[in-house]
């Protein structure tokens, strides 16, 4: 029995160790990820977990993806925090949001503790307090080190008293003058500045989804890839995980809708069609009857109408599918009689 015992723990130990790996290799940080390290770095206040509402945290550990599009972290609220097994937490749920690719270990402290073979023992890792005040030099030392590739004069600006993302300026103190889409450009710095990421990524296929807080907020997420049908399910995907991290924030009906297609805004055939092929036609049509102003055009009391005549349009999609499959009808035939039913 002792030696089962003794074999459980050693496995449980191994497990929590594989968990607590410090990152290596090749590692580029996308503009968002490199905007949540700086803002990490600063402790940004939060007055749930700080020692009050006007006083910042100590940065702990920041855990991120091999992707460079996914992290999390912790701070430390306090004068000293044992580490614990707050990396294997960390690592965790960075993976709950980065789509299959792995997290590591990217800082302890204010100390970049990733492997990527550049300045491995540079003091330049270790991010000193002082240079809190030029937040342009701490970005600058990133790209040095190989972590950034992008223009870094481009990433937002900080307000150092609160360690909070500054609205419309950047990380130089310039101010914004970028030409948003009237949506994005009500919403907050975090919105605009992956909007404008967003935007400069060259692929064949980009979604953006968004989801209804209760703080009235927006909860959103985006994707890229060369097949339009796997980037939107990877798309909702990584919002409905967001979703379900925190359900707490959200009405309990709630839904992720596909807002753009590349830079246009989808229309609302395309919001209804898109979320009942996720979430299926009885989820999605209650949340757009409950939530009517969510759609572009139409008024509540044509919403039922237009909400029926999508319900048939996915099921003659269905049946037309169905005939492709079944080896009734051609490829040719399919696209013809599809375009006819959308039209």
């Amino acid at each position: 029995m002792k030696k089962l015992l003794g074999i459980v723990v050693l496995g449980l130990l191994l497990s929590g160790n594989a968990y607590a790996k410090k990152g290596s290799g090749e590692l580029k940080l996308s503009k968002t990820i490199m905007t949540e390290f700086l803002v990490y770095l600063y402790g940004a206040s939060n007055p749930k977990y700080s020692d009050g509402a006007n006083k910042k945290n100590h940065p702990m550990l920041m855990t991120i993806s091999k992707d460079g599009k996914s992290s999390h972290y912790y701070y430390c609220p306090y004068a000293y925090c044992e580490d614990g097994n707050y990396v294997y937490q960390s690592i965790k749920k960075c993976e709950k949001r980065s789509n299959g690719s792995p997290c590591f270990l990217f800082a302890k402290k204010r100390k970049i503790v990733w492997n990527n073979g550049i300045d491995i023992k540079s003091k330049k890792r270790s991010i000193k307090k002082k240079l809190l005040k030029e937040p342009y030099e701490i970005a600058k030392i990133i790209q040095d080190l190989g972590f950034y590739d992008n223009d870094i004069s481009k990433l937002p600006g900080i307000n150092y008293d609160t360690a909070k993302i500054e609205e419309d300026t950047n990380i130089t103190g310039e101010k914004d003058n970028y030409d948003y889409p009237s949506l994005i450009a009500s919403l907050t710095s975090s919105h605009k500045s992956d909007w404008k990421e967003y935007v400069e990524y060259d692929y064949k296929y980009k979604v953006w989804f968004m989801a209804k807080r209760k703080d009235k907020g927006m909860t959103y997420s985006w994707q890229t890839g060369n097949n339009l049908k796997s980037t939107e399910k990877k798309g909702f995907d990584r919002c409905n995980n967001f979703v379900k991290e925190k359900p707490k924030r959200y009405p309990k009906d709630v839904i992720c809708i596909l807002y753009y297609k590349g830079t246009t805004p989808t229309t609302d055939n395309e919001k209804i069609m898109t979320a009942q092929t996720y979430y299926g036609v009885t989820k999605a049509n209650l949340f757009f009857e409950k939530y009517p102003y969510v759609l572009n055009d139409i008024k509540s009391g044509e919403n039922k109408q237009q909400l029926e005549s999508s319900i048939d349009i996915v099921e003659k999609l269905k049946e037309l599918n169905s005939l492709l499959e079944s080896g009734i009808i051609s490829a040719e035939e399919f696209e013809k009689a599809k375009k006819k039913i959308l039209n």
